[in-house]
């Protein structure tokens, strides 16, 4: 019980990693690129189609108005790809912030939005945004904080503290789960932010050569999520296929939680690869070629 909750301290600060990542490449860009949000609404319409036809072939849904319902939100249901749009179609706007105000005002900033959105709800458990971090002011102080590591922080910090910091972050917020009744799990937990900064600086310190091999598997992890987070398939997966409700309270629970989400990932992995294999030429590549963009000098 309390191994599992551990391990969702320490998973819960990926969300914010992306977008302090996404901060700290994107700070000096001063243009957008629509065919991205295209592309990734795309995929989602593509996915929620074939998994739909799949259930019906299957016999798993019946062919009427209310499923066709079902599925235009199963499509539309993505909290993370709708914010993230939102985001991405704002970060010119927000670079223009960014690189306009001095690095002490965009500390300033950032502190403040880091006092009221994420240490008082922590702390007092007074909320002035009900959203729990799902919505976009956490987003874009996470792309603020990216922005600020990326002009601002260049000398690393050590691997060692880093990394110490983002278990300790994981330990209190299993403490605060187990032993209160608060959401320990909220992206605008003091925590999850301290966390979250914490493994992105370890990562930061660590110099790697550039690998081909690592960032043609990231190409394929958006439509992981997009395949395996949708409803049907998730009970397919965890429920009928890894059978994950039967070890609960078995010893060897970690044993199917690594083949679990290795086992999803290979399996997502090899899905996307087809689809690419008759879809790239005739999809992707054209939806990626519109040239229109969001732009501010």
């Amino acid at each position: 019980y309390y191994l599992v909750h551990f391990i969702e301290g320490l998973c819960i600060v990926a969300v914010n990693v992306f977008i302090i990542i996404t901060g700290y490449f994107s700070y000096q860009k001063t243009s957008v690129k629509l065919s991205k949000p295209i592309y990734l609404i795309l995929l989602c319409f593509i996915y929620g189609i074939f998994i739909y036809l799949g259930l019906i072939v299957f016999q798993r849904v019946t062919f009427n108005v209310s499923s066709l319902e079902n599925l235009l939100k199963t499509i539309l249901d993505r909290w993370f790809v709708l914010v993230y749009i939102v985001l991405y179609l704002v970060i010119p706007y927000l670079n223009k912030l960014v690189n306009s105000i001095s690095k002490d005002s965009l500390k300033k900033l950032i502190i403040i939005n880091t006092i009221f959105f994420y240490l008082v709800p922590t702390i007092l458990y007074i909320t002035l945004l009900k959203d729990k971090g799902y919505g976009i002011l956490n987003f874009v102080n996470l792309y603020f904080i990216g922005c600020y590591i990326g002009k601002y922080v260049k000398k690393d910090f050590s691997k060692i503290f880093s990394i110490s910091i983002y278990f300790l972050c994981a330990i209190l917020i299993t403490v605060l789960s187990c032993f209160t009744s608060k959401d320990a799990y909220m992206y605008n937990s003091i925590f999850n932010l301290i966390g979250s900064v914490a493994l992105f600086m370890t990562f930061k310190s660590i110099k790697m050569k550039d690998s081909k091999i690592i960032n043609q598997l990231a190409t394929y992890t958006f439509s992981s999520y997009i395949i395996h987070e949708n409803l049907f398939i998730r009970v397919m997966l965890y429920r009928n296929l890894f059978q994950c409700n039967k070890y609960y309270n078995s010893p060897f629970l970690i044993v199917n939680l690594l083949y679990t989400v290795l086992g999803i990932y290979l399996i997502t992995l090899v899905v996307e690869m087809v689809r690419r294999l008759f879809m790239e030429k005739i999809i992707d590549k054209r939806v990626l070629k519109i040239k229109y963009q969001i732009e501010v000098p």
